[in-house]
């Protein structure tokens, strides 16, 4: 006959297992999330898995620096602003027939695309 396995488990969205209910090595899981958790010698939970489990809202929400590039296969960024509404802003990019790269200036305020500049009847160079 074979054997259950069965480790502490929650089916609550985000829960995390607080440290002392689970003892050094032990496997608790989140069914909803799809993560796996495990106690460390020096009393930290870390959650344990592969990228797969890993979404850029956990990342960013948990202060968490990336300190290699993230790469965008085929993906727009999408910036929705502070309300949830019908309006959002999309960066995309054009297929490259070359490696380019886009450089944002070393200064603050706001950066006018060359649509912007013509519509309000600017002229660069001279």
């Amino acid at each position: 006959m074979a054997t259950v396995i069965k480790p502490k488990r929650s089916e609550v969205a985000l829960s995390v297992p607080a440290a002392n209910s689970l003892a050094v090595g032990e496997l608790a899981m989140n069914v909803t999330d799809g993560k796996f958790y495990t106690k460390t010698s020096g009393n930290v939970v870390k959650e344990m898995g592969g990228a797969g489990s890993v979404t850029l809202a956990n990342v960013v929400s948990n202060g968490a620096i990336a300190g290699s590039d993230i790469t965008l296969d085929g993906a727009n960024l999408i910036f929705e602003g502070y309300q949830a509404n019908a309006f959002e802003t999309t960066l995309t990019a054009v297929e490259p027939t070359t490696d380019n790269t886009v450089s944002l200036p070393n200064s603050s305020g706001t950066l006018a695309m060359d649509g912007d500049a013509l519509a309000y009847g600017i002229v660069f160079g001279g």
